[in-house]
Order: structure tokens, then sequence, then C-alpha cells
């Protein structure tokens, strides 16, 4: 019996029943189950005839050309090697198959050791790139100069909205039409409709009972499914909190972390980032003082308002600082498929992973070390970019761009509360070399959907990188 209690055979009767669908005036012959498998909402699975007396026999006033692809796409799942793409989806759209197509035009799994450069997305005007905010569907928006420019799940440019700031710093989207954004150059958070063009609302950090609290800008965002974090620093570059803003009124619901900046380890948050599996809000500062740089890392159970862990660098906790060497990270990240939080100093160059299920060990960090000597490449992590995504680590070296991947070992398989993890459960791959793009560095990484996307310094478009599917489409 099939799922919906027709017999089998009946079922399959049913199937192979011939249909010939007329659009516009070209003919076509097809089967009900050609129809109905582009799933059982769309239009033409709609339209197929169900009993034996509904007619054979279908019209659509469209465009023939396009249905001709559609339909060979629905008996292959295969498309051609060139055809228009925004006419193709607006198609697809209309008869409902957008679904199946938007997963036959993704690429395969990101897979960092065997990427290639798709395209390279120009947004409006000659502005740099600042920031990027991807989507899960592989959208995105970027921030350039003033300006804000949305690419949808094709890369399709959409539309161009011009700010209040000079430049945008960070950059959240809340949802498909509105992103959040902040700047060191302008007060507040601000709230933009990008999909009509317009600012929607502007939120201050104030304090009417402390008179240091003014012109506060924002310095990183992020949020869970119910509450915006945003983090401020005020005009002097010392009082800071993060914000917590209900995402569907847009209103402050409370405070957390406020600091008054006296010492670089209480200065405002750089980066912020949610921990869905732990419901933890993870803080991070880096900033520049008398003796180089400086660093926190902070995981906030924001129910209760404190910190769960802290971690500050360079780690002089009881120890001479003059007998220890004073480096810091340069940037972190989380991969939460692996329960590790990642960094890259700035000194040493190294990457190193915090175990989250063992962070109360004196020192939880773990410095990747790959067996291959030739591999185990020094470089100092200068304005070096980690980002992890699909179980990978992706990290930027000045202009060269590699990739950290778990070695596929037997064990690896087994619950994440089983697993246990050594220097060399990791492995170095080298993605991008400086021949391509002359020397440019990386000034951000992001990723969404199946897609990597990398932006240079003194470049005005925003590169694309994705891994060939297997098989020709």
């Amino acid at each position: 019996m099939t799922d919906n209690g027709m017999p089998d055979e009946l079922q399959k009767l049913k199937g192979s029943r011939r249909v010939t669908v007329s659009v516009g005036g070209e003919i076509f012959e097809t089967t009900v189950a050609t129809l109905q498998s582009g799933g059982h909402g769309s239009l033409l699975a709609r339209s197929a005839p169900v009993l034996p007396s509904d007619p054979t026999e279908i019209f659509f006033d469209r465009d023939p050309s396009y249905f001709k692809i559609l339909l060979n796409f629905l008996r292959t799942r295969k498309l051609p090697a060139s055809f228009d793409k925004d006419a193709l989806i607006e198609e697809a759209s209309f008869y409902g198959l957008l679904r199946v197509l938007k997963e036959a035009m993704a690429p395969d799994h990101l897979n960092g050791i065997d990427l290639h450069k798709k395209t390279n997305l120009l947004p409006t005007g000659r502005d740099y790139v600042n920031a990027l905010c991807a989507s899960p569907d592989g959208s995105i928006i970027v921030s350039h100069g003033s300006k804000l420019t949305d690419f949808d799940w094709a890369l399709r440019k959409g539309r161009t909205t011009l700010t209040e700031f000079n430049t945008i710093d960070s950059l959240h989207r809340l949802s498909d039409t509105h992103v959040a954004c902040g700047s060191e150059g302008l007060p507040g958070l601000h709230i933009y409709d990008f999909v009509n063009g317009k600012h929607a609302k502007s939120l201050i950090w104030s304090d009417k009972n402390d008179t240091r609290v003014y012109n506060a800008s924002v310095r990183s965002i992020c949020s869970n499914a119910t509450t915006l974090f945003a983090a401020y620093e005020n005009g002097h570059k010392l009082e800071n909190t993060v914000q917590l803003i209900d995402r569907l009124t847009l209103q402050v619901t409370g405070e957390l972390a406020r600091q008054n900046g006296n010492a670089t380890h209480l200065k405002v948050a750089t980066k912020l980032h949610w921990l869905a599996t732990y419901n933890w809000l993870m803080t991070v500062g880096v900033h520049g003082g008398t003796f180089g740089y400086s660093g926190y890392i902070r995981l906030w159970d924001v129910r209760q308002k404190k910190h769960v862990w802290e971690w500050r660098e360079p780690n002089v906790q009881g120890v001479d600082p003059r007998l220890v060497e004073r480096d810091c990270f340069a940037d972190i990240a989380v991969d939460e498929d692996h329960a590790g939080i990642f960094k890259v100093s700035l000194e040493s160059g190294n990457i190193a992973m915090a175990d989250m299920r063992h962070l109360k060990a004196q020192d939880p960090w773990m410095t990747l070390t790959d067996v291959n000597p030739e591999m185990n490449v020094k470089e100092k992590g200068t304005d070096s970019k980690l980002l992890c995504y699909n179980k990978q680590i992706f990290c930027s070296r000045g202009s060269d761009l590699e990739v950290w991947s778990e070695v596929p070992l037997a064990g690896t398989e087994v619950d994440l509360d089983d697993r246990e993890y050594w220097e060399t459960s990791f492995r170095r791959n080298f993605v991008e070399h400086t021949r391509w793009h002359g020397g440019h560095d990386i000034s951000l990484l992001n990723a969404g959907g199946q897609y990597l996307f990398v932006a240079r310094k003194f470049m005005q478009g925003v590169e694309v990188w994705e891994t060939r599917r297997a098989s020709t489409l």
C-alpha cells in the first residue's frame, strides 16, 4: 500500500497515465508521475488528472521554451549548461517548482578542501566592502560605504539602500526584510528595511542617572530566536554594555555586562555570538593598549545575567608578566558541532581549540598541529579572520586562505559526549593562492547556504567560493 492508502499497482497505473500539456500553443506529452515529481503542492501536480473522468489535457498561457527546460528537469533532475537564470526562476515560481529548482541550482556541500571561485558580487558604486551578513539559504547583505545591497539565494542583486552611516562596521540580518546596523562613527543601533530601501528605527543607549553614557555607538550585533543583542560603547570609548532587545517589538528589555572600560579586559565587546546549544551569549573583546593587544572571552547565562566562564589574554594570571610571552588572539570563532572555541594568535599565528566540555581546566587550549611538517607554516596572525562553518575552520593569513578539517578516523562518528580531540585531530589545507588576487589581504569571511564569501581590502566586490558538483548539470 502507498502512503495515501491506494494499492501500489493502482498508484503505478495512475502515475503512468499520459497527459498532454499545451503551453503557449506548443504541445508537450508527459505522465502524471512526472508532473507530480515536483511536489504535490505544485501547480503541475494539482493540475494533473486524478480521477478517470478528469481531462488529460492541460493548458498554460506561458513561455514554452522555459517549460521545456522545467519538464526535462522533472524527468532527469538536470539543468542545461546555460540558461536565463532570472527567467527560469520566475517560471519555476509560477509552476510551484521553486523549491526543487533551488535544490538543483545549489552547489554541493561546502567542502573547504575542494573549493573554487564561482563569481564576484559587485555592489552598486565604488566603495569598498565593510561588512557581510550571510543567511542559511545563501543570500547575503553587503555594506559598502554608506550603502547596503542585498543578493538573493541565486546571487541576484536586489535593492541598494542609502543609509545615514559613513561606513557600516557591524551588520546583522533580522528577517527577510530588515537588517540591524552599527558603526563607530554614528551613535545608536539602526534598523533598515532593505526591501523598501528605508530607515525603520533607531535604538539609542541612554541613562539619565549616568552622564557618562552619551553618543554611544554599536560595535557588534547578534541574536537568537527572541532577542537581539547589541554591544554599545559611549563617546569616550569607556563605558559599555550589551543591550537586550526584543526582536518582535524592537523594545529594549534589559542590559548585560555593563563595564566602565578603564582596563582592556573591561572594554566593549568587538564580537558577539549566540551559542544555541548551550543557551549562552559569548562576548569577545580585542583592544590595543600600551603593551600591545589584550583580549577577553566571556560566556554569559543571559537569564541569570552572569558569566559562566572567562578567559583573558595575554594569560598572565598568577604569573610575572615579564616571564611570559605577551601573545593575544586576533580572532575567535565557535563550532558547536565540535563543541569547540577556536582562536588564532596574533604573534605566533597558531590556531588553538578549547573544548567547551572542559573549560574549567587551568588552560583549556590545545594548539592544532599538522602531522605534515611542510604544512606547519609559521606566520603571524595579524588581522587574521576565523570562520567555523560546516564542521570546518577557515582562517585567513594576509591574502591567503586555509581550512582545517577534522581527520575522518575511526571513532569520529561517535556521539559528541564520547568524543576526544588531540592536537592532530584536524588537518590543514591551503585554499587560496596569492597569484589569483594580486596580494590583497582578506578583510572579511562569511558563509551561508553552500557558499563561502570573501572580501578583500581595497577591493569593491565579494568573492563567492563553492564546491563544484560531482556531476555536471
